[in-house]
Parts: C-alpha cells; sequence; structure tokens
C-alpha cells in the first residue's frame, strides 16, 4: 500500500468499517482510526485525503487537528473531507479553518463520495508532483553549489605551482631547476585549459553550437594517439597503462580530434581513481555495427547507487571535496554528449567501491571499412622573414607576454591596449600583421577591423582575432568585420607564431 495514496476515515466504528469497504471495493486504500490517538499517528504516516464525521471535531480536537495542518511543508495542502448532519453545518462550526476542507451532508450518497475522494485524491497527486519537482531542484541546487566549490578548488590547484614557479623563476635557480619548472608550469596550464574546454564544450553541445568536423579514419590511430598522450602521466603516477588493438582496421566516420578527446576524458578519469600501482587496460574491437572502445581500471570503482548518475553534469560532486583524485565530474558528461552526437553511446560499468570501472564508448561503424585513399599535401615551408605585427590587448599581461613571445621568435612587436590607441597605432606604423582582442575598451575589435579594411594602406594586413569569445557565432561575425583568423584564447602561441609566418589569408 502506498500510504501517499491512501485515504484516512476517522468515523464511528460502523460507519467507518462501512466507508473503507466502499472505497476498498472502487480500488482505493483506506485505512479506518476510531481514536485521536491512532488518527493522529496514521495521518503522520502520510495520506492522500482524510474523510472525518463532524461529531468527531469538538473544539480542541478541530484546533490540534488545525495545527498539523498548518505545520504541513510548503508543498502540501492536505485535502479534508467532513461529514456532519445539517445541524452541524448550519451551526457555523468552523470546519472552514481546516483550509482545503470539503463538507458533505449527511446521509452522504456513494456517488457524492465518489467524487469528493477522487478529485481529494487528484489535488494530492498534483501535490506530489510539485513535491517532487521542488526536491529535484533542491537537489540540483546542491550538488550546483558542491561543483562551485569544487571548480574553485581545481581551479586553484593548478595556479598555485604556477604562481611558486614564477616566484621560483626570479631567483635565477640552476638550469636543472629552470627546466624541471618550466615543465610543472607547462603541464598545469594544459590541466587548465582542458578544464575550461571541457566547460566550454558542455554548454556548446548542450545548445547545439558544435559541429563536428568527420573523416573517415581508423579508429587504431587514435585510440594509439590518447593512450600515447597519456602514457607520461601514468608513469608519473606508477600505473600501468596497456593498450589491445585489432589486427584489421576498424573505419568510422568521426571528428579525429573529438575521438581523441573522448579516449583522453576517460584515460584521464582512470588515472584519477586509480592508485599507484594500479591498471589501466584500453582496448579497440568492433562487432558487427560497432567500433567498440574500453577503458578499464582497477581503482576506486562506483557505488552501485550512483552508477546511474555518472554521466550528469556535476554528477560526481557528491565526493568529497578534500579528495586528492580531484575532477569536476564533467569528463563523462563531455563523452556522453559527444557519443552520441556521433550516433553512438556511452556507458559505464562497476561492480561496486573498490572494484575498478570499466567506461565503453559504441560508434558506428563506417558502412565501407576499407580507408579512403587520401591526396598527398604539399609540405608549405615555413616563412622566416620578420614581420611588423601590432597587439592590441586591454590586458597588458597578456599583451606585453604575447609581444615577448613574438619578438623572442623574430618579429617586430608594437603594442596598443585599447582600440582607438591601436587604430592610431596602426596608421602609424603600417603593421603588416594585427592580433587583436575583440573585447576592447572605447572602440572594440569588430569595428576597429572594419575600420581598417576601409584604409588603403591596411587593407591587406593580415587580421587576427584573438579572444575568450569562442562560439560559430564569434567566429562568423569576426570574419563579417574582415578578420582572416579567429583563434581562441588561451591563444596556442604556436598556431599564432605560424599564422603570421605564412601569412595565409
Amino acid at each position: 500500500m502506498n500510504v501517499d495514496e491512501r485515504v484516512l476515515v476517522w468515523a464511528p466504528a460502523r460507519d467507518g468499517r462501512l466507508t473503507c469497504g466502499f472505497l476498498t471495493e472502487i480500488g482505493v486504500s483506506c485505512v479506518h482510526s476510531e481514536s485521536w490517538e491512532e488518527f493522529r499517528g496514521e495521518l503522520n504516516k502520510g495520506v492522500g485525503t482524510v474523510v472525518v464525521a463532524g461529531e468527531f471535531l469538538p473544539e480542541s480536537v478541530l484546533a490540534n487537528l488545525q495545527a498539523i495542518i498548518d505545520a504541513q511543508p510548503a508543498w502540501s495542502d492536505l485535502p479534508v473531507i467532513v461529514v456532519a448532519s445539517p445541524e452541524r453545518l448550519g451551526d457555523g462550526e468552523p470546519f472552514g479553518t481546516l483550509g482545503n476542507v470539503s463538507l458533505l451532508q449527511r446521509p452522504v450518497s456513494l456517488d457524492t463520495l465518489r467524487s469528493s475522494v477522487a478529485a481529494a485524491l487528484r489535488a494530492r497527486r498534483r501535490q506530489y508532483q510539485v513535491r517532487d519537482l521542488l526536491q529535484q531542484r533542491d537537489e540540483a541546487d546542491r550538488r550546483k553549489d558542491e561543483f562551485l566549490a569544487m571548480l574553485a578548488h581545481e581551479l586553484r590547484n593548478p595556479l598555485a605551482p604556477l604562481r611558486t614557479g614564477l616566484e621560483l623563476l626570479k631567483l635565477e635557480p640552476s638550469p636543472q631547476v629552470v627546466s624541471r619548472a618550466k615543465a610543472t608550469m607547462e603541464r598545469h596550464v594544459s590541466n587548465l585549459t582542458r578544464l575550461v574546454d571541457d566547460l566550454l564544450d558542455v554548454s556548446r553541445i548542450t545548445t547545439g553550437q558544435i559541429a563536428l568536423k568527420r573523416s573517415v579514419l581508423d579508429a587504431r590511430q587514435r585510440v594509439g594517439d590518447a593512450v600515447s598522450a597519456a602514457q607520461p602521466s601514468a608513469s608519473r603516477k606508477n600505473l600501468s597503462l596497456e593498450l589491445r588493438l585489432p589486427d584489421r582496421p576498424v573505419i568510422v566516420d568521426a571528428d579525429p580530434v573529438r575521438l581523441e578527446q573522448m579516449l583522453g576524458n576517460l584515460i584521464g578519469n582512470a588515472m584519477k581513481f586509480s592508485q599507484p600501482g594500479g591498471e589501466i587496460h584500453v582496448s579497440l574491437e568492433a562487432d558487427d555495427q560497432s567500433a567498440v572502445m574500453r577503458v578499464r581500471d582497477t581503482g576506486i570503482g562506483i557505488p552501485a547507487d550512483h552508477l546511474d548518475r555518472v554521466f550528469e553534469l556535476f554528477g560526481q560532486a557528491a565526493a568529497s571535496l578534500d579528495r586528492s583524485s580531484g575532477g569536476l565530474g564533467i569528463g563523462l558528461t563531455v563523452v556522453r554528449l559527444i557519443a552520441e552526437l556521433h550516433g553512438g553511446r556511452a556507458q559505464v560499468f562497476s561492480a561496486g567501491a573498490g572494484l575498478g570501472t570499466e567506461a565503453v564508448v559504441h560508434l558506428p561503424l563506417h558502412s565501407e571499412q576499407i580507408l579512403p585513399a587520401s591526396p598527398v599535401a604539399e609540405s608549405v615551408p615555413r616563412a622566416t622573414s620578420t614581420k611588423r605585427v601590432l597587439v592590441i590587448e586591454d590586458n597588458v599581461d597578456v599583451a606585453e607576454m604575447l609581444a615577448a613571445y613574438l619578438q623572442q621568435v623574430g618579429h617586430e612587436v608594437i603594442q596598443a591596449h585599447d582600440g582607438r590607441t591601436g587604430l592610431d597605432a596602426a596608421k602609424r606604423h603600417q603593421p603588416e600583421v594585427i592580433v587583436c582582442d575583440l573585447g576592447l575598451p572605447g572602440l572594440d575589435g569588430y569595428e576597429l577591423a572594419r575600420t581598417l579594411r576601409q584604409m588603403p594602406d591596411l587593407r591587406s594586413s593580415l587580421l587576427i582575432a584573438v579572444s575568450g569569445y569562442g562560439e560559430s557565432a564569434d567566429r562568423d561575425r569576426a570574419r563579417t568585420a574582415g578578420f582572416s583568423h579567429h583563434i581562441t584564447k588561451p591563444a596556442d602561441p604556436l598556431e599564432l607564431a605560424d599564422l603570421i609566418a605564412n601569412n595565409a589569408e
């Protein structure tokens, strides 16, 4: 019996039995009480509605019942049906203080009782729906708050060695220490970039703002590349990372970058939740319809009651904030979304806490299991001539670091820190390349580009937008304004240097 759907009847013995007998015959759960103590006990267990005989509600009992009703949670408005004689109802008895009350006059027809109880239960079910929605909202808010706390924790983690490393370099340490500090800082910059990329990917994919760049490829190569990229991290943590690939090609029509991203996230999760000395096994196989990629570890496992939530955004936030493994719980969300974009699916299995985890991704096989012939790419020699480069960026630190890098690779660099100063500098220095932020004070990057493209002396300059806004709409808007290229922050200095060196529109 679902206690939330019960009808609780409080009436004299014979009337109560007859009422419950009738309600039971029409399929309604019913319980009969003959005393206030029994009635109150059943009421506290949960009911759909109550039917009370009016003579059982003297002023003192009515006040006690009203107190119980007043103490209901905000979502609850318990339906109360009071059955009384015409005299009691005509005396102005204060039954209305009970709130959601229906008054039935004796003698009550069975049809009237049936319809009154049915209406009360329908109203109660709607209240339960509101209750469930409120509980879901509260749970989502709790998990979101824990996620934001986790995000702050995970962002501060890589910032700590970056800050320490910078202070260390100021002390002019030995070349060996400098090399080690640089490697550490580089690794944590990569971690920060991956963290931000995962967050952005969730938003882009769920809002339909990401497009796959598919190609027909042998999945073996991409799985192997993902494992090779993870080997150094696995070695540092003393983890065994093994790869098993089939002898025959496994051809899929997939975005190669996203395929590696999925595998990287799964391997990264396995490393986070495996203790030193643990094992991670990565494999690829093909069944009749799918390429099947598996990542199995000997790590901490997943409790059974959590398995159904691992793909939800913030699904990992229930873990303790002080755990050493870290992570935001969004990696698996990204994996699921990317797999589904490819027409595939992702699954996670675990026998329980301490028993390891297996993540499985299925991607549809390409109809032809033969790679198409690829055109031979012509090698483009990298230009080595010095360019005059104007960097327009309102963040002075970003501008100076970028200028220092470009100068180090051989270019002449001018800086400006707002749109109008940048426009004046462009007119004065006639740069061959302009690297420009979009969110500039005064004159934004879009308007600046439109203005520069109207100036004969600067019309042929290479304009490169560098911005934290990286959605497809932002890229389209930048190109419409006149930019040749759009790079999302944090810009890869090598990519920027290649664009400048090759000066390709």
